[in-house]
């Protein structure tokens, strides 16, 4: 059933958890767009997308469980979305899989690197096929990939996860030299340095504590992306002027040093 009846601007959030993607999509909600999150886990995106609809208005998010190593289901998502919602205006691909210890090449699995590739890249690379289409069609469309410092340096113990976000860089930079003239803006987000949530932040917090260091404790701002603040980035990104597109931004906390991971 068509839920979008005002016809509100389409945003589909792809890899969408606690964190940029629900920061970006609870921006882009209160700016007058619909949203669609998208990822494995369905009780996850229940959440977010109950919260939203509670908080910003009834309608205002919708689900659909998504295995981005699967091209099938990818199709799929996109194709109930544009059925249920209508055509997708701005596509954020937030998806990023990797390791918090890292493990060198000979103790990588295949399988491991194989899924890893597909989270950080195919994904995209389908996603970004799905939305085009109609962008073209519509003669303008935003696509924003949340990337890191793994795009830019390979490092000890990150196989896995850097060889697919330095693809992902790759492709970002395709998209614009193929479509930027017919409208189509895409930007490659270099998120460098730890993110405040429950996973890294949390890590970090605790390695605070153990170390006493009050000073990062009672200033996590100067050391840590807060989702939120990211979020008025993308949205920032997503309203530049023709006449000033940004195709790459890297971003950091105000401490930490500039690509930290060289």
């Amino acid at each position: 059933m068509y839920s979008n009846t005002s016809k509100k601007p389409v945003i589909a959030v792809v890899g969408a958890g606690p964190g940029i993607g629900e920061a970006v999509a609870r921006r882009f909600a209160v700016e007058g767009f619909v949203v669609a999150l998208l990822a494995r886990t369905e009780e996850t995106l229940k959440v977010m997308a109950d919260g939203m609809n509670s908080d910003i208005g009834e309608d205002t998010a919708h689900y659909y469980i998504t295995d981005l190593r699967v091209e099938s289901t990818v199709l799929s998502s996109f194709q109930r979305i544009r059925a249920d919602l209508g055509p997708v205006e701005v596509l954020v691909y937030n998806a990023g899989a990797r390791r918090v210890n890292g493990r060198s090449i000979l103790d990588t699995t295949t399988d491991e690197f194989e899924n890893f590739t597909k989270i950080n890249l195919f994904g995209a690379f389908w996603s970004s096929k799905c939305v085009l289409p109609d962008m073209l069609a519509a003669g303008k469309g935003t696509i924003l990939f949340t990337s890191a410092t793994g795009a830019l340096r390979g490092m000890p113990g990150l196989a896995s996860f850097s060889s697919g976000k330095f693809g992902l860089r790759s492709l970002c930079q395709v998209l614009t030299r193929e479509y930027q003239s017919k409208g189509i803006h895409s930007v490659n987000i270099i998120v460098d340095g730890p993110v405040d949530g429950k996973l890294i932040g949390g890590v970090s917090r605790r390695k605070w504590q153990r170390a006493g260091d009050d000073e990062k404790l009672k200033d996590p701002e100067s050391y840590l992306l807060q989702p939120t603040d990211l979020a008025h980035t993308y949205w920032f990104l997503h309203t530049q002027p023709r006449s000033t597109w940004t195709q790459e931004l890297d971003v950091r906390a105000m401490k930490e040093t500039l690509f930290t991971k060289l």
